[in-house]
């Protein structure tokens, strides 16, 4: 099975891939003998093609099949395309350049066809991953007040490196724990640990394998109005979300890091949290909705950035009759949520909202903001 990002794409249903690499060669003949000297004077961005189908049913299928839509129109960087177990000649990363995905029928949801056009951008013997933070204070008086900025990584990356402003400043990183979550673990690091003379926010590159990297993001999923995200049979039943457009007002939305889970019930006005248990190996209810004050209610959810490492949503609640808003982000590897007041809402946190959310809020006021890319290895060895 073929992946780009999250979404897969089934090779048996498959119909066809064209890998299309534009070259200008010179071709000098060589006098006496049977052969030509070719060489290969520069070459275009190599554009894969696929196409193929999903054929799971029509639920399972249509689920599919808008996740990669919306993946295609998303703003998401640099998309790893992998076959996971073994190796594919054509692994790297691509940004998506063109998309149809449609039902094959007009009246029938049960198979859906796919063709995407995909613009080469290297592969990872040419390129680190790249955490750029850009820390920012969350203006709030509750919670806490810890100044700690962390950042993570997968714990299955290597070369694992601190980068500062200039070439050449570049230093092995070491994290400060590891954490178990429900897809892969992830490795904290704290900012301040780099060496000084980096910049107030070094970035933080490392290598990783193209399949280890989905697993230790952040999702946004449209619950479709199931509780579990899996079947008894392992199927999953969430759909991923890639757009901040999607339409959240109809099922609950889950916001997951694989270490807590935030479901959002707009249409019921409630809040539950989820903690991964590692010993049990299963998710537990902090017991939000439970304990939800019978005067607030959640009132809109807005979501305002769906990325690869940090998710961000702006929660407005109904508190005794007025409206209050918070900022909410999770990060990769946070065992909880961070909240601020935005810009243009006045503090303070109205109590019982402060009272009922202590239990997922984390104590930092520092978002780390860090966002996920690539530089170029020659980059960070010149």
């Amino acid at each position: 099975m073929k992946y780009l990002y999250t979404s897969p794409l089934p090779e048996a249903a498959s119909i066809g891939e064209r890998d299309q690499l534009g070259q200008k060669l010179a071709e000098a003949g060589i006098l006496q003998e049977d052969g030509t000297i070719v060489e290969s004077l520069s070459s275009e961005a190599a554009d894969l093609s696929l196409s193929g189908q999903y054929r799971w049913g029509e639920e399972i299928s249509t689920m599919l099949a808008t996740e990669l839509d919306e993946l295609s129109d998303s703003s998401l960087p640099t998309l790893p395309l992998y076959r996971r177990g073994n190796g594919y000649s054509n692994a790297g990363y691509y940004e998506i350049a063109n998309a149809d995905v449609e039902p094959l029928h007009a009246n029938d949801r049960s198979v859906w066809r796919y063709s995407l056009s995909l613009t080469f951008v290297g592969k990872k013997g040419s390129f680190y991953r790249v955490l750029e933070p850009s820390p920012y204070k969350l203006d709030r008086e509750a919670w806490g007040n810890s100044l700690d900025r962390h950042v993570s990584a997968p714990a299955a990356a290597r070369k694992v490196q601190w980068f500062g402003d200039d070439p050449g400043e570049r230093s092995p990183a070491t994290p400060i724990e590891t954490r178990a979550t429900a897809a892969a673990d992830v490795d904290i690091y704290d900012l301040d640990d780099a060496p000084s003379g980096y910049g107030d926010a070094p970035s933080l590159i490392y290598a990783v394998d193209y399949a280890d990297e989905p697993p230790c993001g952040v999702r946004v999923y449209d619950s479709r109005g199931h509780d579990a995200k899996f079947t008894t049979e392992g199927i999953r039943q969430w759909q991923t979300v890639h757009s901040t457009e999607h339409d959240i007002d109809t099922n609950p939305v889950v916001l997951s890091n694989a270490l807590i889970r935030l479901r959002l019930d707009e249409p019921a006005g409630t809040l539950e949290a989820e903690e991964w248990d590692e010993t049990n190996e299963t998710w537990t209810t902090v017991g939000l909705e439970a304990s939800q004050p019978a005067s607030i209610d959640l009132f809109d959810v807005d979501l305002q950035s769906v990325a690869m490492a940090r998710d961000q949503a702006q929660l407005t609640f109904a508190v005794d009759g007025s409206l209050f808003s918070l900022d909410v982000v999770l990060n990769r590897g946070n065992t909880g949520i961070q909240a601020g007041i935005p810009d243009d809402q006045s503090p303070p946190v109205p109590a019982d909202l402060e009272e009922w959310l202590a239990p997922i809020v984390e104590d930092s006021i520092i978002d780390p903001n860090a966002a996920k890319g690539l530089i170029s290895r020659r980059e960070v060895s010149l």
